[in-house]
């Protein structure tokens, strides 16, 4: 009976199938679920089929096979038809060209006409450089249908510009996402540039409604091509802006994406990316981002006070920012959602975030070397959210991959500070100090710990931190046990803190086990309650 739902329900059912294309460029969507629907039935097919080619490049974002990669060139080459493609090469061919006898056999074009899909672009080295497109393995694949070892390098690049100008003429008319890098021959980039901003009939582009833009660079050199940022001008209803320290390569970039930034009428995220100080060597080059470039970026998000809400910084050293950019982060009231990764100096973020009336959410990546530091000023940011209104400030995670580090007095201003979390992400802790936590925090949703337990009363204490369990709490994750990375959570011991939970009468529906190589995999029911192993990376 599923295959017969309408297609307005399956269409709801499959987009719960995919995640939305991450903020995180080192994220890859997954397309598993939803391409085991398109084999379903040809309605199945038809409905799944523009979810799974909404963002195909996305796909292919971080980590990925090159020979998956090229398979979806491939599909996406086979949009244009043939003809078209072989009139492309026919000169250059070592053979001479045949005259094609059966137009309608050598025309057919794919099922679908998938480019019509594309609701996300991302123009990275694999489309764009030569090495990468004619390398003969590549070639192999996706050009397979037109007898690829007879296709000149000329040829094959010719072809390979041809299907980018088809799919910037015939994507979907309103791009959402697109993402590309500074270094790529700026005259390619420009062309692409041009090709989504053509204006229609009516005035409007591809890129007249993009939501989301991303500019970094694959690799750093202060003295490469850049492609003209003007062309970007006509592009201001952005809710998101991802830009990396590698696409900001002198102080005319720098000042062309201040007025980018200006020019927003909406910008709702913003996401700044710099580099990690690894040594003294690189001091010269830090002092130069953030004085010459850095500073003028960030100044300009001012003038997006009213609606930005989510802050985002990588590898950032605020000490570097002048007074004026400063006031210019502290004038941002609005701001609900705040993440720091492995960032530096953080000594005015209390002064500034206890004054922001709608904060939600501080998520911190903590640098090894400076846990001391860091963890002062984390017990200062705990005590400034007490002058945020009830209620509004629900999310707080913490990450440290260093296990050795010890958070024991930040963990006991938890209870004190921040009891109407919702939502919980801890690294080591004790369950002294996770029952304190649980007592308190009485609106806990979720919450997810790497547990330090030991030997000494270990069945008293699990059945313990099992009855302080919070009623409202649905879904716990224990990610293991510290200090051993083959040492899991046993079932056995899992009893003792699930009695303990029983008990208490709560509406806890999954708990999780950490483990180091199998899946997510359901593994048992206990008192109601879903015991679930997951996979971890370490």
């Amino acid at each position: 009976m599923a295959s017969f739902l309408l297609s307005e329900c399956l269409e709801i059912i499959f987009s719960k199938l995919t995640e939305y294309p991450s903020n995180d460029i080192k994220k890859n969507v997954p397309t598993k679920d939803l391409y085991s629907c398109t084999l379903v039935s040809r309605h199945w097919c038809r409905v799944s089929t523009p979810l799974l080619y909404a963002y195909p490049f996305h796909h292919f974002r971080f980590d990925y096979s090159h020979i998956n990669y090229y398979k979806l060139i491939r599909t996406l080459l086979s949009c244009i038809p043939k003809i078209e493609i072989k009139q492309i090469y026919k000169q250059t061919l070592q053979i001479p060209f045949l005259k094609i006898k059966n137009s309608k056999t050598n025309n057919n074009l794919s099922t679908f006409n998938y480019i019509s899909f594309i609701n996300g672009f991302i123009f990275s080295e694999m489309i764009l450089e030569t090495q990468m497109i004619c390398n003969y393995y590549n070639k192999e694949i996706w050009l397979i249908e037109y007898k690829p070892k007879r296709i000149t390098n000329e040829s094959t690049i010719t072809i390979m510009n041809y299907l980018i100008e088809f799919m910037c003429k015939h994507c979907n008319n309103n791009l959402i996402i697109f993402e590309f890098s500074s270094d790529i021959k700026y005259n390619i980039n420009d062309d692409i540039i041009k090709l989504l901003n053509f204006n229609d009939y009516v005035g409007k582009s591809k890129l007249s409604n993009l939501k989301e833009l991303y500019y970094h660079s694959s690799s750093f050199n202060l003295y490469g091509n850049n492609f003209d940022l003007y062309l970007l001008n006509n592009i201001c209803n952005l809710n998101l802006l991802f830009i990396c320290y590698n696409g900001i390569k002198s102080i005319k970039i720098a000042n062309i994406l201040s007025q980018f930034i200006s020019s927003q009428k909406m910008l709702k995220h913003f996401i700044l990316s710099g580099f990690e100080r690894k040594n003294k060597s690189n001091f010269n080059l830090i002092h130069l981002f953030f004085h010459d470039y850095y500073n003028l970026v960030i100044n300009s998000l001012s003038t997006q006070n009213q609606s930005l809400q989510i802050l985002e910084f990588k590898h950032f050293i605020f000490e570097y920012l002048d007074e004026n950019v400063i006031n210019s982060l502290q004038s941002l009231k609005n701001i609900r959602i705040l993440k720091l990764f492995k960032c530096e100096n953080l000594d005015f973020l209390h002064s500034w975030i206890k004054y922001l009336e709608n904060f939600e959410v501080f998520e911190i990546t903590m640098i090894n070397n400076l846990i001391i530091l860091n963890s002062t000023i984390l017990i200062q940011l705990i005590k400034s959210f007490q002058s945020i209104q009830s209620n509004v400030f629900t999310k707080l995670i913490i990450n440290d991959d260093n296990e050795e580090n010890d958070y024991t007095q930040l963990f006991q201003q938890i209870p004190l500070y921040l009891y109407s979390l919702t939502h919980l992400e801890l690294p080591k802790i004790c369950p002294p100090e996770l029952i304190s936590i649980f007592i308190s925090c009485t609106k806990l949703v979720y919450i997810s710990v790497l547990l330090l337990l030991n030997n000494e009363l270990l069945m008293e204490i699990l059945e313990n931190l099992g009855e302080s369990v919070p009623k409202t709490l649905k879904r716990i994750q224990f990610k293991r046990l510290s200090g051993n990375i083959h040492l899991t959570i046993s079932l056995e011991l899992l009893t003792f803190f699930l009695k303990g939970y029983a008990n208490n009468v709560g509406i806890l529906e999954y708990l999780e086990l950490g483990n180091k190589g199998n899946p997510i995999n359901i593994i048992t029911k206990q008192f109601g309650v879903q015991i679930i192993e997951y996979s971890h990376h370490i």
